[in-house]
């Protein structure tokens, strides 16, 4: 199954047939008949990194297929996105959203990503090989790639910004498991000038190897984008240099505002090509605009003033399903991340304890929330895992219907037992028409049980800020995360070792601290068995469900409405041939490789 596709629907409340088609049958809920690929298993990695067998390697071909169309090479398109990233451009820095991993893929390179097929494929890597056991992996290099500045894209280029990014606050994190030496660095091996072994180790032990299939998806993110060493120096010695990032990638930074605009240019020496030969990219020119609200942007693209946009706000997206004519939309549904309520449960006060955050989720009247605030086009959400990702279930214990009654006693029985007299609540939003609509519905309800809320409208470049150092200010977020295949990709975000201390920078931005939820994710990222580590998965959803950690309230979708002439979107197929999946890992990104414009 594909994760986008193309919309010539008309009609906004077609029901039967946007939720059930749109939402459940492409989210792989329930098969449509057209659905074949599921999602990879740990028995195809090593098919996925080029491999048959551990050790044995099967060396790429740098081109791609021949697009039908006929390229129309040049041109600039101006692309509009919904939020700006913190601390650009350094991988190890950023502290990366959907939109800024869009731009950072325009000029960094990734070691690999996600394909149509669900598995990982080397990019900049020609192969990635585990041992039997999945406890080492070798990966190799390809030979011949330059950085924009002339230098090399080697093993030793590559592992130190393995080393640096994931040695940073953000990302070390996320790699808690891989073996690392007395100065913090990763234990490698290297093979020779393009290949190096990496191991990995229980909380970063060496002698503790564990088995970790998953391993190859960690590339495909951030941690996996490779920037030019000379830059990385550069960028230390002075951070004003930061913003001008150097990758190996299709694209040069020509320029970079805040909150503005990203302007890239060719990289005429961008070592892939086509399968007819052409030179990636087809484009002279991006610029990357910043529209934080989706309405104002999907105005824009209307008058003109950009060419093709990405967004998850469901209401936009139903509007331009009324426009397929003027303006094409692809849709990505499948794996995709959830709407819900963020709780600092490290935050001493009310939503510490498991009575008032289930009260506040029984409260809410989720299709209301839809209907009056996304086009009622969105899926119910019972949980964090969405249909088709390791671990959904249709049924994990958690009421999606609302429940005053029942929420209304939770909260009798708080305050008698705690004797507060009454129960207040803060709800933080970035600011957008739509974000301030949902921000008084979710007020309206708690009022319907007696708890008197305090919205807090957050500046989008300190959302994230602020919710990684658990900021006094930060109580509940409404936010949107935890797209993905398989349940080791959450891992970070969940297990108390990713940070639980507010004060303190922590990808695990809930403050979860579940033994039982670490248990469960330590088997899954170690389980080559599917049904074992499915059934890990299904109880941290059951943990989740059980304890109102966080309030699910639906399923994210993501549209790139854009103008007819926008050409190219989901074309560019990686160096092994296996065509690439849009959005893959982070929703709402597209690849720029091979965007051109037509007539």
């Amino acid at each position: 199954m594909r994760t986008t596709r193309s919309t010539g629907r008309t009609g906004r409340f077609l029901a039967a047939a946007v939720i059930s088609l749109g939402l459940i049958a492409t989210a792989c809920n329930k098969k449509d008949e057209t659905s074949s690929s599921e999602p990879a298993t740990e028995e195809t990695t090593e098919a996925s990194t080029g491999e048959t067998t551990p050790g044995e390697t099967t060396p790429a071909p740098e081109t791609t297929e021949a697009v039908a169309e006929e390229i129309v090479m040049g041109g600039e398109l101006v692309v509009s996105g919904e939020a700006e990233v913190a601390n650009p451009w350094t991988p190890a820095a950023m502290q990366c959203d959907s939109y800024c991993q869009q731009r950072a893929r325009s000029f960094y390179d990734p070691v690999a990503a996600v394909g149509e097929d669900l598995e990982v494929h080397g990019v900049l890597a020609e192969s990635i090989t585990p041992n039997e056991d999945f406890s080492q992996w070798t990966i190799k290099i390809r030979e011949g790639i330059s950085f924009t500045d002339g230098t090399p894209v080697d093993g030793a280029a590559v592992l130190r910004n393995l080393n640096e990014t994931g040695s940073g606050l953000l990302v070390s994190k996320a790699l808690v498991d891989l073996a690392r030496n007395a100065d913090g660095t990763f234990k490698t091996d290297t093979v020779d000038d393009y290949t190096f072994t990496m191991y990995t180790g229980k909380n970063g032990n060496p002698d503790e190897p564990i088995s970790w299939p998953g391993f190859p998806f960690y590339l495909t993110g951030q941690w996996g984008l490779i920037a030019s060493p000379a830059y990385l120096d550069a960028a230390k010695a002075d951070p004003t240099v930061a913003p001008q990032a150097v990758g190996s990638g299709p694209f040069i930074v020509e320029s970079y505002s805040p909150m503005d605009a990203l302007v890239v240019t060719r990289n005429p020496n961008y070592w892939q090509k086509d399968a007819a030969g052409n030179q990636l990219p087809y484009l002279d020119k991006i610029t990357f605009k910043v529209i934080q609200d989706s309405q104002t942007a999907a105005q824009a693209l209307q008058d003109g003033n950009i060419d093709i946009m990405s967004t998850s706000a469901a209401q936009v997206i139903s509007d331009f399903r009324e426009m397929s004519d003027e303006f094409p939309m692809s849709e990505q549904t499948d794996f995709t991340e959830t709407n819900y309520l963020l709780i600092d449960l490290a935050k001493e006060g009310p939503t510490s304890d498991k009575r008032v955050r289930c009260a506040l989720a029984k409260a809410i009247d989720r299709q209301e929330l839809i209907d009056l605030t996304a086009g009622g086009i969105l899926q119910v959400a019972n949980g964090l895992f969405s249909p088709g990702q390791e671990g959904y279930l249709e049924d994990n214990g958690f009421s999606t219907e609302q429940d005053i009654e029942g929420a209304q006693a939770l909260i009798d029985e708080y305050k008698a037992e705690t004797g507060a007299s009454s129960v207040e609540i803060h709800y933080g939003h970035t600011a957008d028409r739509i974000g301030d609509q949902v921000a008084e519905l979710l007020k309206g309800y708690w009022e319907q049980i007696g708890v008197s809320t305090t919205i807090d409208v957050v500046p989008q470049d300190q959302f994230i800020t602020l919710a990684l150092l658990g900021d006094p200010s930060y109580f509940i977020y409404g936010w949107r995360n935890h797209a993905g295949l398989k349940i080791d990709q959450q891992n970070y975000w969940w297990n108390s070792a990713s940070g639980v201390v507010d004060g303190a920078l922590s990808l695990n931005f809930g403050r979860v601290n579940d033994p039982a939820v670490d248990a469960a994710l330590a088997t899954a990222r170690s389980a080559s068995d599917p049904a074992e580590r499915q059934a890990a998965a299904e109880e941290v959803n059951r943990i989740f469900a059980e304890n109102c950690y966080q309030i699910p309230n639906s399923w994210t979708l993501w549209g790139t409405p854009h103008k007819p002439s926008v050409k190219g979107l989901g074309q560019w197929v990686l160096p092994d041939g296996t065509p690439t999946r849009d959005g893959a890992g982070f929703s709402g990104q597209f690849w720029t490789h091979t965007l051109w414009i037509g007539a």
